[in-house]
């Protein structure tokens, strides 16, 4: 009798305190759509020496394109890409011959984002790259494409809200490049417009 009195008491003391709660005080979000564009600077990490230092350049600017489906939970889902210089080599082979190389990275990305307090968020994305390359200077000019099929991007951003639609921020993000096993790293600044 005493247990069914507490456990009849306990289901109205909660009962009351669920139906008190004033259903503004809960926040409204609805799953909504973001498109942001990102530009910064990029540093390419090379696991072999190509020529003599003195002739590689491996800063450059790079962009980033990022669609997000973010539902009203945590976790948001989304599409990336982009496209980052990744080197730049110009050498003096003799005094008749010179040589010049690029490559450039396109990542297509599955992220996986989480916010972990307000406007502060960590993503991962696997997913696929292309990589072109182009060499002159040697006859005729050679170009080449490759898809690497195992890469793997680490991102901490800051987005601030400036209004209901857009949110301006930074990004910090490591991305490895499974088929030449190599990394690179970048800083951008990001606009962020919800849809």
């Amino acid at each position: 009798m005493k247990r069914t009195l507490l456990l009849g008491l306990l289901c109205l003391m909660a009962f009351g305190m669920i139906s008190a709660q004033n259903n503004d005080s809960i926040p409204k979000t609805r799953s909504h759509y973001t498109l942001a564009i990102g530009a910064g600077w990029s540093h390419y990490f090379s696991n072999m020496e190509l020529v003599p230092a003195r002739n590689v350049q491996k800063d450059f600017i790079g962009a980033s394109f990022r669609f997000m489906w973010e539902p009203e939970y945590r976790l948001s889902l989304g599409l990336e890409t982009g496209i980052y210089r990744i080197f730049r080599v110009d050498s003096v082979l003799t005094a008749e011959y010179t040589m010049d190389a690029r490559m450039y990275v396109v990542p297509l990305l599955l992220v996986i984002r989480m916010r972990i307090v307000d406007h502060f968020y960590l993503s991962i994305a696997p997913g696929l790259a292309m990589e072109f390359s182009s060499l002159s200077g040697l006859g005729d000019k050679i170009k080449a494409t490759q898809f690497s099929l195992a890469n793997f991007e680490g991102t901490a951003s800051y987005l601030y809200p400036l209004n209901r639609h857009f949110e301006v921020g930074g990004e910090a993000r490591f991305f490895y490049i499974g088929l030449t096993n190599d990394y690179m790293m970048s800083i951008n600044a990001v606009f962020a417009v919800r849809l």
